[in-house]
């Protein structure tokens, strides 16, 4: 399946090594505004060689539109747009047609299918969530059109050990991507890059947290059932490879969770912005973990690595919160109201 929504609907195309990656976005109303640059914008923050903390290997990234676009509108019609891959090193990855890397999916990909793309990983790599920053961007030009109190904010909350004091409200993107690390803690983030760059050197890796908060949500968004806004969260960040769990409410929900409910209920924002599978007007927080990148040792020092992938992936995050709560607005805007 590579398609991700309902009505407003997301389709990824393409390998690491191959021409192009590319998204095809369905269900995007006619006239919301759209431009190449405010794509591009997304794509940049999430794309290899931004510092010294991340993959070295160097591509544009450069997006082109190439249906559903015109004079800087959306027509109503399935939007594609394409990501040409610009710097691939094939040869580097020669030794794995036949040898499968630990802590990859190559054995698990080579057993259900029978045939695989060892290229930097294929379909498999971290380089397929372009094409989800793609369809962000787009979803949150349409939520910006017509629900602009909507701010989705991510951050890196956690490398290794080192963990980040809550930001205070108010926190954007702007201040989120002053630091290489994305974290927005002037104290800690030193730390987390010198901890970074020391794994590089070594050939080691670091996980950890990342946390996504989202303001303006219109009080009841997503179905009570088996369509709760947090479970198509936890189905959006899980879908993302390297996330290994996903946790709804406050950032110090594992200190409270312990508590009786007297007190645990008794703190307005106990329940992360969720209450019943819906949202109930506060803000949305919600945390995904990261494991530490599986490229290893000689490999790792000798290929193009991401050695900690948080600070990249702070832009997949939010496209693909970004990406449901498009999909649930166009829900609650597609059904009969009674009068």
């Amino acid at each position: 399946m590579n398609t991700f929504g309902t009505l407003f609907r997301l389709t990824t195309f393409g390998e690491s090594h191959g021409p192009a990656l590319g998204s095809v976005i369905d269900g995007c109303p006619a006239g919301v505004p759209l431009t190449r640059e405010m794509i591009q914008a997304a794509l940049d923050r999430r794309r290899p060689g931004q510092s010294a903390l991340v993959t070295p290997r160097n591509e544009p990234d450069t997006v082109e539109i190439l249906s559903g676009v015109f004079q800087d509108k959306t027509l109503g019609t399935p939007i594609a747009a394409i990501v040409r891959n610009a710097n691939q090193r094939s040869q580097d990855y020669n030794q794995l047609a036949s040898v499968d890397r630990p802590g990859h999916a190559d054995a698990v990909w080579r057993e259900r299918y029978k045939h695989r793309d060892h290229r930097g990983g294929g379909r498999t790599s971290g380089r397929e969530t372009l094409c989800r920053v793609i369809g962000g961007a787009i979803a949150e030009a349409y939520l910006a059109r017509d629900l602009p109190s909507i701010s989705t904010v991510a951050y890196v909350s956690q490398v290794g050990e080192l963990v980040a004091p809550v930001p205070a409200p108010g926190l954007t993107r702007a201040m989120v991507d002053a630091h290489p690390t994305r974290c927005p803690d002037e104290a800690v983030r030193e730390e987390m890059a010198r901890q970074i760059l020391a794994a590089k050197e070594a050939g080691d890796s670091l996980g950890g947290s990342i946390d996504v908060r989202v303001e303006g949500l219109p009080v009841g968004l997503g179905e009570p059932i088996f369509g709760k806004l947090k479970a198509l969260i936890a189905q959006a960040l899980g879908s993302i490879g390297a996330v290994t769990g996903v946790v709804w409410g406050p950032p110090d929900l594992f200190q409270r969770i312990g508590q009786p409910g007297t007190k645990f209920h008794a703190v307005k924002d106990a329940y992360g912005g969720i209450q019943g599978g819906l949202a109930n007007g506060e803000p949305m927080q919600v945390r995904a973990f990261f494991k530490p990148p599986a490229t290893l040792a000689d490999h790792a020092k000798g290929g193009r690595h991401d050695p900690c992938i948080m600070p990249r992936a702070v832009p997949v995050l939010e496209a693909m919160v970004s990406l449901v709560i498009a999909d649930l607005v166009q829900q609650l805007n597609a059904r009969p109201h009674s009068a």
